[in-house]
């Protein structure tokens, strides 16, 4: 590799230790001072980075056509060292030299390259999008789709035969393999096509004569991992849509994958992997082979089947973080009164073992499966009757894994619910049809409760960024315009995860909303009008109580660097009536409030983080 390429590695390194220092500290004074460190420390970084790429690196791949055999092989084992496996150091910009790669390959006509970087673009799209997941949305599953089956289409062409090289002809298999992964298995069309998909891999891989030609490709492999990957359509078989022979084939799989865990387990002395164990058990259930209450049981033992809390392994991941959402979403079929009653206990007992495990684990190259994890217990989460409610699941999640987003939505919270107090005393007839009321007289004697209401939405808005808490932290640079198309959805990512639950419904909008523009001509997304919501003026007030969150450095991220509070207050005069409402506005122009808003928000800062610790304390002492 070249020297800028190591350069831009140890920065990524020590960017990934600084970006959110652990919160163990019970102090706010010593937190915030050390985030304070850290946010400066990443802003060099990310300045450091933006210079070593932009006169090393860019200016190569805007030129890539004239690039030397040397250069082509150092920017190949460059984009290796950025994304390995589960290692995910800078997943765009691994994304974008493969895209160049991509591009030489195809201008050349060197097909056996071509044939690589089609596969290693893919896998980077699939890497960008898996931030994404389990939200059925979707940037790019189309270009994924492209780039898998042009490097798979040559194996059906009379070009296969032709290829030597046995690399180039386990990139073709893998690739066939890999379209699979472009598919929505929530859809029940595209799940078909998934499944038609991997079945035609799998009769390939399994075909003699095809293994005769190269032998020493790991055949065993590749089918192994194509039926992990049908095995994966048990979320199909949950949507009723699948016919008799989905269930077989899925079943199938599921037995050879249950089977090649056995012999590793009798010859290596290894412990089954909890994912696959449960992956036989459903497949068994979904073909009648098991009652759904014997599958609770066995989901509900399994995620207590990891001997230590202070174990941080997959197979401890799997075990308390996705088997409690498994559970979840499998117990949302139950029809049996008499089994029922055990649903609620249950999900309060995982719940809270589950965060006594998460507060715990460490920061990590696996900590994005950590929170792909925790996005699907999110997704799945069933409130019941005493039980915890979603709202506190919710901070939980964020108390847990990224103190200072939890804190930004603390405060927001706070100044959401001054000024809405303020907006009560000033113009409450812009507050009318907030819980309910009917005339400004209602608002008025309303005044505590709709406090509370936007403290909540304040506390609620940026719930979509759990999606993305890693994004910052893996890369010292600039976004890249696909990384800021994925980063707007946790607008809708944030609303949807809301909308699922009763109690935080109402904060729905808020979430989605936020980031439009009050005269509604520009800002996002463009498919929403705040000014139609029966809860615009909560919009209003959060999206100010946003920009005045981060008005100190503590606070600040690295791609929002800090702004002074009187300069923050001068942006949103100067887009009164554009970015902002009015009267919001209007609320923070006299000295005399904005003397104590300052004031306030020294506290606030404080409060929110001795919250955090106390949420991190309750959490920790949940297990058992």
């Amino acid at each position: 590799m070249e020297k800028y390429q190591e350069e831009y590695l140890e920065l990524l390194k020590r960017a990934a230790k600084s970006t959110c220092p652990p919160a163990e500290e019970h102090s706010p004074d010593s937190f915030l001072e050390a985030l304070s460190e850290a946010n400066a420390a990443s802003i060099e970084e990310i300045k450091r980075g933006t210079e070593i790429l932009r006169e090393n690196l860019f200016p190569l791949l805007d030129n890539i056509l004239s690039a030397s055999d040397e250069e082509l092989e150092s920017l190949n084992e460059f984009a290796g060292k950025l994304m390995s496996g589960v290692e995910q150091k800078d997943v765009g910009l691994h994304y974008r030299i493969h895209l160049a790669l991509l591009s030489y390959a195809r201008h050349s006509g060197l097909k056996e390259m071509l044939i690589r970087e089609l596969y290693q673009t893919a896998m980077a799209l699939y890497n960008l999008e898996t931030m994404l997941s389990p939200n059925a949305l979707r940037l790019f599953t189309v270009r994924m789709r492209v780039y898998f089956s042009e490097a798979a289409s040559y194996f059906d062409s009379g070009d296969y035969d032709g290829i030597t090289d046995a690399e180039t002809r386990g990139y073709i298999h893998r690739s066939m393999g890999n379209i699979a992964l472009s598919y929505d298995t929530s859809d029940p069309e595209s799940a078909k096509e998934k499944l038609a998909a991997v079945t035609r891999s799998i009769n390939i891989l399994s075909d003699p004569d095809v293994r005769a030609k190269t032998p020493s490709l790991p055949w065993d492999v590749y089918l192994y991992k194509s039926h992990q990957e049908r095995t994966s359509l048990l979320s199909f078989l949950r949507t009723g849509h699948a016919n008799p022979d989905a269930f077989a084939q899925v079943l199938e799989s599921a037995q050879i994958v249950q089977e090649h865990q056995l012999k590793q387990m009798r010859e290596r002395g290894e412990m089954l992997q909890p994912r696959w164990q449960y992956a036989y058990l459903a497949a068994r259930y979904h073909c009648g082979a098991l009652l759904l209450e014997e599958l609770l049981d066995a989901l509900y033992s399994m995620s207590y089947s990891v001997d230590t809390e202070d174990s941080y392994g997959a197979n401890a991941l799997f075990s308390h973080v996705s088997v409690p959402a498994l559970y979840m979403e499998y117990s949302k079929q139950l029809s049996n009164d008499r089994y029922a009653h055990k649903l609620p206990a249950a999900v309060h007992n995982m719940t809270k073992r589950m965060f006594a495990w998460i507060v715990r684990a460490p920061s990590s190259d696996s900590n994005e499966m950590l929170m792909f994890y925790l996005r699907q217990y999110l997704y799945t989460y069933t409130e019941y009757p005493g039980g915890i409610p979603f709202f506190d699941v919710l901070q939980n999640a964020f108390a847990a894994r990224h103190p200072v987003t939890y804190a930004r939505m603390f405060i927001a919270g706070k100044i959401s619910r001054q000024l809405i107090l303020w907006a009560v005393d000033d113009c409450p007839e812009k507050l009318v049809g907030l819980s309910d009321t009917k005339t400004a007289e209602d608002v008025v004697s309303r005044k505590e409760q709709l406090g509370e209401l936007a403290e909540k939405a304040g506390r609620l808005y940026d719930t979509g960024m759990v999606h993305f808490v890693n994004l910052e932290a893996s890369a010292c640079r600039g976004l890249f315009t696909e990384e800021e198309a994925i980063i707007q959805l946790h607008a809708h990512c944030g609303a949807q995860l809301l909308s699922m639950h009763e109690s935080t419904r109402i904060y729905a909008d808020v979430a989605k909303g936020h980031h439009c523009r009050y005269d509604e001509r520009g800002g996002y997304p463009t498919d929403f009008s705040p000014s139609a919501s029966p809860v615009r003026a909560l919009i209003y007030t959060v999206a100010a109580a946003d920009a005045l969150a981060s008005c100190t450095k503590e606070l600040s991220s690295r791609y929002r660097p800090e702004m002074p509070f009187e300069e923050v207050c001068a942006s949103l005069e100067a887009e009164s009536g554009k970015r902002y409402a009015p009267y919001v506005v209007a609320l923070i122009n006299s000295p005399e409030r904005r003397g104590e808003l300052r004031r306030r928000l020294e506290t606030w800062r404080h409060e929110a983080y001795l919250d955090m610790y106390s949420r991190r304390e309750k959490m920790a002492e949940r297990g058992g």
